[in-house]
């Protein structure tokens, strides 16, 4: 009898979650491989040795989600969302010490309120200087090919590769003129970010901001001191073959007791045909500021999609003095 009980449990166990997301909740997520032949390009003196090499890499793309949602009547929905980044190439313990490159981290979490008036959301927040534009526009983000801190865009936590924790954001309703904004209400957490953006048939463009405020370094408790801005937009073509992206930011970054402003450009084009990707951008960083550092950056390549969740793709990487990466990659997403 215990035994049946046993098993009636482990039964109710399985199948409550499968009918919970069958109603509101869905999982979904990326795994990602990519075998990675890199070449050092530093000035010779800061050269690493065991540099140059060929690497099974993830490059941050592995990740699993789930979010929920609740219609509330009236045109009102509620909505929460945890999303975690997991390496798809090594072991994802937390508690594995002999992994130094092991991961389990959360991307974002957060939980907010839609309707007529837009959106109010509370949590572990997207930035919207990273997600506009900067990411969306690079084909190749999240691997061994991407613009982000390789001199081609702003990287970092206040640039392209990070998300915003303790914020609270409000999203404009969508239309040919969308804004969002997120702040920081805490006396020492209180980072600012924005952006406003128009479309209209196949342009868009746009401007954002960030300002670190009163965050400090976790590891020295100094304090940042670093503001950035950007705009650009992309162009499509009527069938979407072609697309041109085009992004400019500005930093000032004084958090190591010396100001410096580095400016960032980025050019990016796409031709789409039929499941064949192809896309070269190049980029050009001024100066260094936290993790983005003074370079040229070049890449061509190209993705080819089996399907919306499934692709294959690989090219070539260029950034004066830091270095040069030749890529092959495959990429599976998923969602219930």
């Amino acid at each position: 009898m215990v035994v049946w009980r046993r098993l009636a449990a482990s039964v109710v166990l399985v199948f409550t979650p499968l009918v919970v997301l069958s109603a509101d909740v869905s999982v979904y997520g990326s795994a990602n491989v990519e075998l990675a032949s890199y070449q050092d390009r530093l000035p010779k003196a800061e050269r690493r040795p065991d540099y140059q090499r060929l690497r099974v890499e993830d490059n941050t793309r592995g990740r699993f989600g789930i979010k929920a949602a609740e219609d509330l009547g009236g045109g009102m929905s509620s909505f929460a969302r945890f999303e975690w980044e997991l390496s798809t190439v090594t072991n994802t313990s937390s508690n594995a010490a002999e992994d130094t490159s092991a991961s389990l981290t959360r991307r974002m979490s957060y939980v907010g309120l839609a309707g007529r008036f837009g959106a109010l959301l509370a949590g572990n927040l997207k930035s919207p200087y990273k997600y506009t534009g900067g990411v969306k526009y690079d084909p190749f983000v999240a691997t061994a090919l991407e613009a982000r801190g390789n001199g081609g865009m702003t990287g970092g936590a206040f640039g392209h590769e990070d998300f915003l924790d303790k914020m609270l954001a409000y999203e404009s309703p969508r239309g040919p003129v969308r804004g969002r904004i997120a702040y920081g209400f805490e006396q020492k957490d209180n980072a600012l970010s924005l952006d406003l953006m128009f479309k209209r048939d196949g342009w868009e463009v746009f401007i954002a901001y960030f300002d670190s405020g009163n965050r400090e370094d976790s590891l020295t408790t100094q304090p940042f001191d670093y503001k950035a801005a950007k705009i650009g937009g992309q162009y499509r073509s009527e069938n979407e073959a072609h697309r041109l992206s085009l992004q400019y930011e500005y930093i000032e970054d004084a958090s190591d007791g010396t100001t410096s402003k580095p400016s960032l450009w980025f050019l990016g084009y796409q031709f789409t045909l039929g499941k064949m990707l192809l896309a070269t951008q190049v980029g050009l960083s001024s100066g260094d500021a936290l993790t983005t550092r003074k370079s040229r950056y070049a890449t061509v390549g190209a993705i080819y999609k089996f399907s919306a969740d499934t692709r294959i793709y690989t090219g070539y990487r260029f950034s004066k003095d830091l270095d040069a990466v030749f890529t092959f990659g495959l990429r599976k997403d998923f969602r219930s």
